[in-house]
């Protein structure tokens, strides 16, 4: 026994003829493209894909680094006023504090060191030696200089692997000028800081 016949009879009322279909025109030819050429397009589109998040990465590490900078930036002028105060601490009470503190400023400055940020104070070096990793907000003029170095740090210097990514900032100091050299430059201020 066939299917045909388990199915039982088919109505006659039904359009299964030829004549039931339509005709209707053929989609125009497509155009063919080589294997190699759809391998080139898929590989073009990955690769842009590819440097897409390459440019994505990058601005993201870019933006950590930053954060590092100003972080070790940070605990670099935490550490000034930690030695500023910490007499004023001692006699307060206060020297486990400070000791604590301390601790917790170093813990964060070798977190920054094991990832290649350090930072370099250069108080009291001389402007030949760092003139290429600072600059000079301003000068201040006295008696206790005897050479131009550098009098204050006003933010240090940030290094990322030794190389340096943020120059200081830093007043200068330097000898009083001789008098017909401070009016001949006009850049000697009242309370001693100059602006050469």
């Amino acid at each position: 026994m066939s299917s045909s016949d388990e199915a039982g009879p088919v109505p006659e009322d039904l359009p299964y003829g030829w004549d039931a279909f339509e005709e209707r025109p053929a989609p125009p030819d497509p155009a063919l493209v080589s294997p190699a050429a759809e391998m080139g397009a898929a590989l073009q589109l990955h690769r842009s894909a590819l440097s897409a998040e390459r440019g994505r990465s990058q601005a993201a590490l870019d933006q950590a680094l930053d954060m590092a900078y100003d972080q070790v930036a940070l605990l670099a002028r935490w550490d000034v006023a930690l030695n500023r105060h910490r007499d004023a601490l001692a006699e307060a009470g206060l020297g486990r504090v400070h000791q604590e503190f301390r601790l917790l400023k170093d813990e964060a400055l070798d977190l920054l060191r094991r990832g290649g940020v350090t930072y370099e104070d250069p108080t009291d070096r001389p402007l030949a030696e760092v003139e290429d990793r600072v600059e000079v907000k301003g000068w201040k003029y006295g008696a206790e200089y005897t050479a131009e170095v550098v009098a204050r740090t006003i933010e240090p210097v940030v290094l990322r692997e030794g190389a340096v990514v943020r120059p200081g900032l830093v007043l200068m100091g330097a000898p009083e000028p001789e008098e017909e050299e401070r009016d001949a430059t006009g850049d000697h201020d009242e309370d001693g800081e100059g602006t050469r």
